[in-house]
């Protein structure tokens, strides 16, 4: 049976205002041997699949450092402190990226994105009957182009490849089990 590690020694590492990294001390229950390992320790995510009274899902357009590319996704960041719960943190993230509001969210899903090396967990939320309220209220290192798409053209962009970012094609998955398609 598998069990998990003793953790003998933690040092924060580095402070990248985003994401920590540290470096631990563990030891193995199988072998008793002594390892060095880091994990990058990050915020809860949200992400947030808003769907207009239209049947048609509001997405973003973005530059991704990362990907060193522009990806076309779902709204969503990162679950701030202040707020109460990762249900508000997506309601905040749909409002301040596109302007869009929602009568109704729900949980979707939820998983760990990279277990192996982050600490964090990211939450799928359903916003239905999604409705324009306001202007974006972006970050400083926020480009963001809203576009919406009907939710029937959803799973050819993601055949096509136009939609290959691994959590938002997660939300989908979340949402056509939500939907028992």
């Amino acid at each position: 049976m598998i069990r998990e590690w003793e953790i003998l020694n933690r040092e924060r590492v580095a402070d990248y205002n985003i994401f920590t990294l540290d470096k631990k001390q563990v030891r193995s229950p199988r072998t008793g041997d002594i390892r060095e390992v880091q994990a990058l320790r990050f915020p809860d995510w949200v992400l947030i699949l808003a769907v207009t009274p239209q049947q048609e899902v509001v997405m973003v357009r973005q530059y991704r450092h990362g990907s060193e590319q522009v990806c076309l996704e779902l709204p969503g960041g990162l679950v701030d402190p202040e707020d109460t719960s990762p249900e508000l943190s997506a309601r905040r993230e749909l409002l301040e990226e596109t302007g869009y509001e929602a009568s109704r969210v729900r949980l979707l899903g939820e998983c760990y994105p990279q277990p192996a090396i982050l600490s964090n967990r990211c939450f799928f939320y359903l916003a239905e009957t999604a409705v324009k309220k306001q202007e974006q209220n972006l970050d400083a290192g926020e480009d963001i182009e809203i576009i919406t798409m009907p939710l029937e053209e959803f799973q050819a962009r993601i055949e096509s490849k136009e939609i290959d970012h691994g959590m938002v094609l997660l939300a989908f998955f979340f949402f056509r089990i939500r939907m028992g398609l």
